[in-house]
């Protein structure tokens, strides 16, 4: 390890995380209605401690979400703060988000979700994983680069952004769309146990409408059931296109899932329904596209229209990133800088994995810009009663990632 390295980590103080850490999650930002504004100042007030030019950017309102939530644009700040460099290296982004989900049932916590609470070496609270021990992790390492004083080649941005659990387009989204975001390189900020994710699936959600023919209640034989016609499309799909579509396999990710998961049909107990839609959350690997997946859900509805009552069907895209998967190369240069850092870091070997959540990655995916994601938490409590972090991992995520800016752009 080089002396500037080691200057750098003496810099990441364990106390000061610990006291950051429970600021960051005693500023509730659950969405919804994911108002970041409390938490934004935080992040600002950290970065300007230590003299980083920051910068506090709000969606206008013109810019909506898919959720159909009144929630207003300028609740929802996010942050960019910038170290430029002397040279003309590139420009490395570290993105993580400070909106969270909200805590549910607070009798089915241990400790208030938003108190900070220690116990065993973890701080508690909902956001603790997911995602503000990445945020923490992601301005402590800026903030030690500055403070010692160590001159970059590049440029790094962090971006602690809104909206995330709100499908980012008052966040990430509009932030790229209107120029503030064009790295280089992005490490996505999310809870991977300080693993070393090089992948994730793409999503896709598809709404398939059937529309049979109403009758009444007592004569159901002159109708045709909507509900009973998606019945048996979903049971279609368990047969035919799930199998399918899990023999395309990636190294790093789980296999593609189609998971049939709202319904709704019928108006009246005594009306036979004419209409019945159903919503279906697809992850793909790569390999597997939105195409693909959306001709096989109309082969499946004419084959099943032909083979008894017919039918009319419609099959909609509600949401898309376009169908691209994060997929970087293990041996690009961000990702093995990220895994020698890590194995030097934990003193022990470190393999690239693959993210099974979905994360703001998936909008700079279609950018072909390469990306890692990598956080503390384990990413099995993140939405759940009991989230916590371990404060060990906030320090090694922190170490890990201010010598990972150092290698790829000081």
């Amino acid at each position: 390890m080089e002396k500037s390295e080691s200057k750098v980590l003496s810099y990441i103080d364990r106390d000061e995380i610990i006291e950051f850490m429970q600021e960051l999650i005693r500023a509730k930002s659950d969405y919804p209605p994911g108002d970041t504004r409390q938490v934004a100042e935080i992040c600002v007030k950290k970065l300007k401690e230590y003299d980083v030019k920051t910068e506090t950017l709000i969606a206008p309102p013109e810019v909506k979400s898919i959720n159909k939530d009144g929630v207003e644009n300028y609740t929802m700040p996010s942050v960019i703060a910038k170290i430029e460099g002397a040279g003309e290296g590139p420009t490395l982004l570290l993105n993580a988000h400070i909106d969270t989900v909200q805590a549910g049932d607070i009798s089915a916590w241990k400790h208030d979700p938003f108190a900070g609470i220690i116990e065993d070496g973890y701080i508690y609270g909902r956001g603790a994983g997911d995602d503000k021990g990445s945020v923490l992790a992601q301005i402590i390492a800026t903030t030690a680069i500055k403070r010692a004083g160590i001159p970059l080649k590049g440029t790094l941005m962090v971006n602690p952004v809104a909206d995330e659990e709100a499908s980012s387009y008052r966040g990430v989204k509009w932030l790229c769309d209107y120029g503030y975001l064009n790295p280089d390189m992005v490490i996505i900020g999310e809870q991977t146990d300080n693993e070393i994710a090089c992948a994730e699936r793409a999503i896709v959600y598809f709404r398939v409408t059937i529309k049979g023919k109403a009758s009444h209640g007592a004569m159901p034989w002159m109708g045709n059931n909507a509900t009973v016609r998606m019945a048996e499309f979903i049971n279609l799909v368990h047969q035919e296109l799930i199998p399918e579509v899990q023999k395309v396999k990636h190294p790093y990710l789980p296999p593609t899932t189609i998971s049939t998961t709202k319904i709704e049909g019928g108006i009246k107990t005594n009306i036979i329904p004419e209409l019945c839609t159903l919503d279906i959350d697809c992850r793909m690997v790569p390999g597997i596209t939105e195409e693909f997946v959306s001709r096989r859900l109309n082969e499946l509805l004419e084959k099943l229209s032909k083979s008894g009552q017919e039918f009319k069907w419609k099959v909609e895209v509600i949401y898309t990133e376009g169908g691209i998967a994060t997929d970087t190369s293990p041996d690009s240069p961000l990702i093995k800088t990220l895994l020698n850092v890590a194995e030097e870091i934990k003193g022990k070997p470190v393999k690239p994995t693959g993210y099974k959540q979905a994360s703001d990655g998936r909008v700079f995916a279609k950018r072909g810009i390469p990306i890692a994601i990598f956080g503390p938490g384990d990413p099995s409590l993140g939405h759940s009663p009991n989230e916590r972090v371990s404060i060990d991992q906030l320090v090694e995520a922190s170490k890990i990632l201010a010598l990972t800016i150092l290698r790829l752009i000081g």
